[in-house]
């Protein structure tokens, strides 16, 4: 795939999108345009998803396995979601023989928890994707000697405002029974 320079945008948002088309030629044609390449592999977008986030997230195996082979490092996102967080969401065939090579860059991804609780394995689970969830969950076996661990199931009222939340702490009646809005239409 020939790699066409973007008109616009900084050659760090060149790198995220050749990673996120699985475009090999473009990731190191946006490189050798950058004066620091080792900062622009790692830059993140605007919410700190890098490249390897990007490559991950569709489930780009090239990519994925060049930027790892180029040095990227596996970092997490503001959402504290790491490339196998994203790889693990993304529904893609090529996932699951994807999980050995973010493995192996940071063993520490299949034990953390995104800023919502959920591992990697919980993602898998989210999108349906048998297959994905089944290798996490093996490797959670070698790892920590159990089944991977699950974020507590989420019900339909398990989230609730934070001025809802200390009335309910504090004992007040209704508090978490009625609608946010509802008291707001009375008065």
């Amino acid at each position: 795939m020939s790699y066409a320079r973007p008109k616009r945008g900084k050659p760090e948002r060149w790198v995220r999108e050749a990673a996120g088309n699985d475009d090999v030629e473009g990731i190191d044609a946006a490189l050798d345009a950058a004066k620091d390449r080792e900062r622009l592999l790692n830059k993140g977008d605007f919410v700190g998803r890098t490249a390897l986030h990007w490559a991950a997230g569709r489930g780009r195996a090239d990519a994925v396995r060049h930027l790892l082979a180029l040095g990227a490092r596996v970092k997490l996102s503001g959402n504290q979601a790491s490339p196998l967080h994203d790889l693990a969401a993304s529904g893609s065939p090529n996932a699951p023989a994807l999980v050995q090579d973010l493995l192996a860059a940071a063993p520490w991804q299949l034990t953390h928890r995104d800023n919502m609780g959920h591992y990697p394995v919980d993602k898998a689970r989210d999108v349906g994707d048998k297959s994905m969830a089944l290798a996490l969950d093996a490797l959670m076996m070698t790892v920590v000697g159990k089944r991977g661990p699950t974020a507590k199931p989420r019900t339909p009222s398990s989230w609730m405002p934070s001025c809802m939340s200390a009335g309910k702490a504090r004992g007040i009646v209704g508090s978490d029974e009625r609608p946010l809005l509802e008291g707001a239409a009375r008065a």
